[in-house]
């Protein structure tokens, strides 16, 4: 039991240690240039199924019109 207690224990403390010196300046522009095109793309998403929707709307209006 102590032995699946230490292994855990271990990785974390290990990770915790490499991953702060390894921190680039230029990788926080990185990370917002990602996170803004991805934004970006979600509203280019959202827009398009925006305009579905309005295209759907607009066949069925024209085809009840002429029914």
């Amino acid at each position: 039991m102590s032995g699946a207690r230490r292994g855990p224990e271990r990785p974390r403390r290990h990770v915790a240690e490499e991953v702060e010196p390894e921190i680039d300046p230029r990788a926080n522009m990185w990370v917002q240039m990602l996170q803004q095109q991805q934004a970006m793309h979600r509203q280019y998403q959202e827009q398009q199924a925006q305009a579905e929707r309005h295209h759907r709307e607009m066949i069925r209006a024209v085809k009840n019109g002429r029914g």
